[in-house]
Parts: C-alpha cells; structure tokens; sequence
C-alpha cells in the first residue's frame, strides 16, 4: 500500500451506503474542513480529539484499536529492516510499498479492520460513527497521508521507538552475516580502479515527491524548544502548502509564457 492507499483504506472502514452513516459522514468532513477539530492526540491504541459543534463546550472523540504485541512488531521491524526501501519511503513521509502483502504471510496486519476500531463520543449517537467520530476519521485520514508513523502510532510503536529497532535490527542482520576475513591473494586489484558493470547500467530512480509539501513538517515534529498549544504542523502547514501552489502557479505561467515567445 502506499501512503495515500491508507488513507482510502482508513476511509473504507466507515463508508456506507446507509443514508444516517453517509450524513455524518459529511458533517464530519465539515468539522474537519471548518477547523472545529482540535488538540489531536495519537497514542499507542488511542487517537483522540475536540470538536466544536453548536454547543459551548468541544465535545471529547476518541478511537481505539488494539496494539500489536512484542512478538507482531517483531515480524514487522524485521520486515522493515528486510528492504531499505521501507525505511527510506517512511522517512519521506510514504508507506513503506508492498509493507503489507509481506506480512499477510505472517498473519501480522498492520492496518486494522472494522471490528477491531470503537469509537467513543460523549453524544451518545446511536449511528456509527457519530458526526463527532467521523470528523476525527477525517482528521486522521488527513494524518495518513501526510505521514505513516501515525497508523504505526496508533498500533503500538513510535516514530523514535520504531527506527532505533530498525537500526538495531538491521545491525543485527551486518553482524550475522558478516565474514570473518577476506584472503588478500583472492582480490582484484584492476576493481579497485574499473566498474564490474558500465555506469550508464547502474539505474537510480527518481525519489518520490511527499504527498503534501508539508510532509516533512508531520515527520520532523516539533522543533526543539517549541513552545505552546499549537504544533508546528497545525501552524505551519497551510502556509508551506500555499506557498507551495503559489510556487506551482508561477512556474507554471513561466512556461505558458516561454511557450507563446517560442512560437
């Protein structure tokens, strides 16, 4: 899957043709976009928020998903630890590609199912979820496609925990593998100073843009030394975001106009 696959993965879990759960849907979804959704919290087995609706005081939503055990996130990390590219497309804000049709032969699911997830709201709504819940869904929707160590999170491992078992597991791997010593007698000298392969041959690919701009701001976190109620994120990201499109738009005109002089 990849970071954006999540996020519609996320949204598959709740999206119904029943007409109750499909108009909190979309009052969630206005929450979300309003800005009444506040003091976002993802913990292991937890993720939890404040909305706003008419009433004078934010109403408190949670939802709750089991964590993996030590011996899952075992399987996980190293899986992880298997391909770099796993850390690498984590690190640029993607989910790890492939991640999760490599654990299915384990049995470790890292994306929760339905019957797994409860949520919990102070308005006693009998429709699942509640307008409430759907509006933090779409917070979190949001969450995941901008950085995957927010599912990792809430599945019991945080970004710090997670790559220092990554880096654990991957210098356990070195060591295992490791020879013991090399013949001198038995090296090429010639390979010291010529490629076994043309150069042209050796394909890097291109990295993949972030799938917002401002990913890099939900990755990073807080800068040391932050202060306040508001995160870096919640502060900063519509302004890289707009700077972002505004950037687009001129380069964009640039070449219109480069175009109409050429011809």
């Amino acid at each position: 899957m990849s970071a954006m696959d999540w996020q519609e993965a996320w949204w598959d879990l709740v999206e119904a043709t029943d007409p109750q759960v499909a108009r909190r849907l979309h009052q969630g979804r206005q929450f979300h976009r309003a800005a009444r959704v506040s003091d976002l919290r993802v913990v292991a087995g937890e993720a939890s928020a404040r909305v706003q609706d008419s009433r004078a005081t934010p109403v408190p939503v949670s939802v709750r998903t089991p964590v993996l055990d030590d011996a899952a996130w075992e399987t996980v990390v190293d899986t992880l630890a298997g391909q770099v590219r796993h850390t690498a497309r984590l690190l640029a804000g993607h989910a790890p590609d492939g991640l999760d049709a490599e654990l299915a032969r384990t049995g470790v699911r890292v994306f929760p199912e339905r019957a797994e997830l409860t949520v919990t709201c102070d308005c006693e709504d009998p429709v699942w979820p509640c307008a409430h819940g759907a509006a933090l869904w779409s917070v979190l929707a949001e969450a995941l496609d901008a950085d995957p160590f927010v599912l990792l999170q809430l599945r019991g491992r945080g970004r710090e925990r997670l790559l220092r078992e990554l880096t654990e597991a991957r210098r356990r791997r070195a060591h295992g593998d490791r020879v013991a010593g090399v013949d001198p007698d038995s090296l090429d000298v010639a390979r010291w100073s010529s490629a076994q392969a043309p150069i042209e041959d050796i394909g890097v690919p291109a990295p993949e843009a972030p799938p917002t701009p401002a990913g890099a701001l939900r990755v990073l976190g807080d800068p040391p030394g932050w202060a306040g109620g508001v995160g870096a994120w919640e502060l900063l990201h519509p302004l890289v975001e707009g700077a972002a499109a505004w950037m687009a738009e001129r380069d964009e005109a640039a070449g219109a106009d480069g175009a109409a002089e050429a011809s």
